[in-house]
């Protein structure tokens, strides 16, 4: 046991402090047990802290190891607590007297290596359960579920841990996460999910139990079944008082994996071998926030989630990347962290989330780069004097002043690349960023603006070469690479030709990016590199053919041409059964081609069967290109017959096709991503989808759109149920929505509609009837050219409909009278965007009075309590936009243009203290009234934020300029 105390036992103290008179008191009334428990509980919390730090990287197995015997030591602890319960008073009094001494001695367990990258102050809101960060968009939320499933994976190979209880509000996702993942398939050969709170007692949970295996409840035979397999039993949220040790005592062996995992909603205080409460896998979080200071409180915040999730719960990428934002305002920056966070590396790089991390922060030092190198490769691991580092900084050339090396050791020390000890006197580089720079030799000149390419000994000394985003039109005719595994060359719009021997002296290259080129063809040269193994060709709008030479790439594992238009895919791919990536666009139709060499068919038979080993398949064709028709049917089989596809994106032209892939396949749709289109439709010369729509709905996870048909299959119902996103277009029957099936749509997040010519209302529900929930998962609504809509919502809405829907974009919907009745909008307090545009009969935004007349009381200050923007556009009738209600304390943008009825204001609808912009025409403004007010002209507040349109400019392109001078 080590000995000491280190600054995380603080917090244990203060848990113990804010007890203390409480448990004296207890103490006088003779429950002399309550002060040692209460310690074992303290012993259990920092136990749960300990494992849920340890599954985040760059913990490494020698830091669990070490924690390995402590943890085993706390759940003896438990089990003598347990026990204790059978002792007599004299038995449990001497039982209490050892307990309390060994758990005193367990909370002085050292985590010296933990505060090396969490700080005590974070760890000390986790003991005491306060990490209740500030959660700013529900893709935080994303973070809550992928990480406690990497920590669930990793515990179910401890064998010391067989019960676990996951706690908090997205503990059900979670388990659905864990549930279907194809490790936890392979390790157990039972998993079954029981709904425990259907039952009272243990006994009614083992007959859940017995029903899902398949048999009448003998507890016998279910002991036997269990006692020789390795099972995963899952209880959805169970009660508090069901003690899950007394739960199947005869089920365990030690010669299987065996775990009960259960959830609860609350902090219950059920015994486990393990807590995992989801509020503190917001740590990363948690770490960036205190590292970049208030840069994610300012319009950057969804900038900085991004750059988290892609950090994947990396602690020392966290405070890396974050130290290096603190104080950048510029979005393409940031845009270029995320950028270069998502880049691959080379086999070599174990560590490739820190490598890329290092990259991003070593890109940004500019010279002090170089002092960074000479740390990395010459300063003594375990520490140096601060001025001899200074002296040899000086000696080398780095640096020309004493001075000068002060401030670069001070600027180093704050971006996390050294620590410091002794008052600053001594400097050391942490062992993680030392492993990944030796190891990494990298070229970092993207972004720069160059015009010429390195000089050659920078080729041969560099291991990543990174000229992203530059303006090259000339490499190096044969340069000597023979370190180089990854070269990125993406993003250089002038790079034309690559010289026929380019790529001859690079023999460990691994990866190529050459997207968003102007190149036409490939180098022979490239078709000679034996370890190739990522080609990235996307964007290149020049690159129509993809030569027969790449099958000769034995070793290749990801091809990615998405969004370069090729006219065929060469059989010779056919050939690359390595392949886990296949990305692929295609030109088009070639009826007006005569080279005989395009009028076969646009993927040759046989390729996609042959790739046994595809996860991820994206084809992306021209709906007017009939080679896709002719042979789709075919393909579609072969594709069916991929069963490790973990994502797909299809165009199928027929329903029918779409139900043989749904029938036939041996994938799981609910385990993967997926993206497809079904019906047939001919590619519109000017699209009416707005760009944000389709933005939207392609980043989701799992997105279905049905286009240009009749009916409602029952294989898009299917589908739609696992569905995130859908977008239903040119539907030419129904009349709502609701005729898909409400029930359907509980997990989508974004939903487009347009040029659906028979749809009236969007959901329908019964006057007498208040139904199920609807869209309670939405949070981007989209509907546009809806020649017949009268309604959105037809019928009451239960409470807790769109309750996460953040935004709602209405345009040219001409029949269109009432967005919201009163009592329908108090569900939307989440909504932060209102878009409503070319609606001609829209009054108000917000319809008061309900069709009895009764007036509702306002039972919340405002009426969307999180609205931040407000557009609307072309509303001719528009006469009122809240009916002088509240709208939004946090409203920032207002945009009213071409709405010559809206002649008055409330000061209660402008009365946010955010507002930063109202946007009209400059004639309207001089015009308006304001009701209720004295005011008789605009307020001297409000008029300095106005901004008038120009009348002959775009609205959408002034729109977009105001928007990004706001962002500025």
């Amino acid at each position: 046991m080590e000995k000491g105390t280190t600054s995380i036992q603080k917090s244990f103290r203060k848990l113990r402090r804010q007890h203390l008179v409480q448990t004296r008191r207890y103490s006088e009334r003779g429950w002399s047990i309550y002060h040692p428990l209460k310690r074992v509980k303290e012993l259990n919390r920092k136990k749960d802290i300990v494992c849920l730090i340890l599954s985040y990287p760059p913990m490494t197995s020698a830091n669990k190891e070490r924690h390995k015997n402590w943890f085993r030591d706390v759940l003896k602890i438990n089990h003598k607590v347990r026990e204790m319960e059978r002792f007599s008073s004299q038995e449990k009094n001497t039982s209490l007297s050892e307990v309390s001494s060994e758990t005193t001695a367990l909370l002085k367990h050292s985590l010296n290596d933990i505060e090396a990258f969490v700080p005590p102050v974070i760890i000390e809101k986790m003991a005491e359960k306060t990490l209740h960060v500030t959660q700013p968009d529900e893709n935080l939320h994303d973070l809550v579920v992928n990480f406690p499933t990497r920590q669930i994976l990793e515990e179910i190979e401890n064998p010391e841990v067989l019960r676990i209880r996951i706690s908090g509000k997205d503990g059900i996702k979670v388990i659905s996460s864990v549930k279907d993942l194809p490790q936890i398939r392979k390790r157990f050969n039972i998993v079954i999910r029981v709904e425990a709170s259907l039952y009272l007692d243990i006994k009614g949970i083992e007959e859940g139990i017995a029903t899902q295996l398949g048999f009448s409840f003998n507890e016998w035979v279910l002991s036997k079944v269990l006692k020789n397999s390795s099972f995963l039993i899952i209880l959805d949220d169970i009660d508090e008082t069901i003690d899950l040790y007394e739960m199947g005592s005869k089920w365990w062996n030690s010669r299987k994996i065996q775990k009960i995992l259960c959830t609860t909603r609350y902090q219950q205080r059920m015994a486990v071998d393990l807590v995992i409460r989801l509020d503190d896998h917001l740590l990363s979080w948690e770490l960036f926030c205190l590292n970049a200071s208030q840069i994610v409180h300012s319009g950057f915040q969804h900038r900085a989630i991004d750059v988290v999730e892609k950090c994947y719960g990396h602690l020392l990428a966290v405070v890396l990347m974050a130290r290096a934002l603190k104080m950048v305002f510029n979005a393409e920056i940031w845009e270029h962290a995320s950028y270069i966070l998502s880049l691959p590396h080379g086999s070599h790089m174990k560590d490739k989330v820190l490598c890329s991390a290092l990259a991003f922060v070593m890109e940004r030092l500019g010279s002090a780069a170089e002092c960074v190198k000479y740390c990395a490769f010459y300063m003594r691991r375990e520490r140096m004097n601060k001025v001899d580092l200074i002296l040899e900084w000086i000696k080398r050339a780095l640096i020309g002043t004493l001075d000068e090396g002060e401030k670069i050791v001070q600027d180093l020390v704050g971006a996390f690349l050294l620590e410091s000890s002794q008052d600053g006197k001594f400097v050391r580089m942490r062992d993680e960023i030392h492993e990944v720079l030796v190891n990494s030799r990298f070229l970092l000149l993207g972004g720069k603006g160059l015009t010429k390419a390195p000089k050659g000994l920078a080729w041969e000394e560099a291991s990543e070469i990174h000229l992203i985003n530059n303006r090259l039109s000339e490499l190096p005719n044969s340069p000597n690479c023979p370190l180089l595994s990854a070269l990125f060359l993406q993003k250089n719009p002038f790079l034309r030709v690559l010289p026929p021997t380019f790529f001859l002296h690079m023999p460990v290259l691994q990866i190529v990016d050459l997207s968003h080129t102007k190149i036409r063809s490939l180098p022979q040269s490239l078709y000679g590199l034996a370890q190739l193994q990522r080609l990235f060709l996307r964007g290149c709008k020049l690159f129509m053919e993809l030569p027969p030479e790449v099958g000769r790439l034995s070793n290749l594992k990801v091809l990615d041409l998405e969004g370069t238009e090729i006219i065929r895919l060469p059989g010779e791919v056919g050939r690359l059964t390595n392949l886990t990536c296949l990305k692929m666009a295609f030109y088009g139709d070639n009826d007006k081609r005569t080279d005989n060499r395009y009028s076969n068919s646009i993927i040759p038979q046989g390729v996609m069967s042959n790739l046994v080993h595809l996860k991820e398949v994206i084809i992306d064709v021209n709906p007017d290109d009939k080679r896709w028709n002719a042979n789709v049917k075919e393909i579609v089989e072969e594709v069916c017959s991929l069963d490790q596809l973990e994502a797909l994106q299809l165009y199928l032209p027929e329903v029918v096709l779409f139900n043989d892939l749904i029938e036939r396949s041996s994938i799981n749709l609910s385990r993967m991503l997926f993206s497809f289109t079904v019906g047939s439709h001919l590619k519109p010369i000017i699209s009416r989808l707005p760009l944000e729509a389709a933005v939207k709905f392609e980043e989701q996870e799992r997105c279905l759109k049905y286009v240009n048909s009749k009916g409602v299959p029952t294989k898009i119902k299917e589908v739609l149920e696992i569905a995130t996103a859908f977008f239903l277009d040119r539907h030419s029957a129904t009349t709502s929505l609701s005729e898909f099936g409400t029930e359907n749509m509980r997990n989508l997040k974004v939903c487009v509609l347009g040029e659906c010519d028979e749809i009236q209302t969007i959901t329908d529900a019964a006057d007498d009837d208040v139904g199920d929930l609807v869209f309670e998962s939405l949070e981007y609504l989209d509907i546009h050219y809806m020649k017949n809509l009268r309604s959105i919502w037809k019928g009451p809405l239960r409470w807790g409909s769109l309750s996460h829907l953040k935004a709602l974009v209405l345009c040219a919907c001409p029949q269109l009278t009432t967005i919201f009745t009163f009592n329908q909008a108090l569900n939307l307090r989440n909504l932060e965007v209102l878009v409503v545009e070319d609606c001609p009969e829209i009054e108000s935004i917000v319809v008061i009075r309900d069709p009895n007349g009764n007036e509702p009381m306002l039972w919340r200050r405002y009426l969307f309590p999180k609205l931040k923007r407000i557009s609307l556009h072309y509303m001719p009738k528009l006469v009122s936009i809240s009916n002088g209600l509240c709208i939004s304390s946090i409203l920032e943008w207002m945009s009213l243009y071409d709405c010559p009825s809206l002649k008055t204001l409330s000061t209660k609808e402008v009365s946010s203290d955010d507002l930063k912009v109202i946007i009209g025409e400059a004639e309207w403004w001089r015009g308006l009234k304001w009701d209720e007010s004295k005011w008789s002209e605009p307020p001297p507040n409000l008029d300095a934020i106005f901004v008038p349109i120009q009348q002959y400019i775009d609205l959408t392109t002034q729109l977009a300029e105001i928007n990004d001078q706001l962002q500025a």
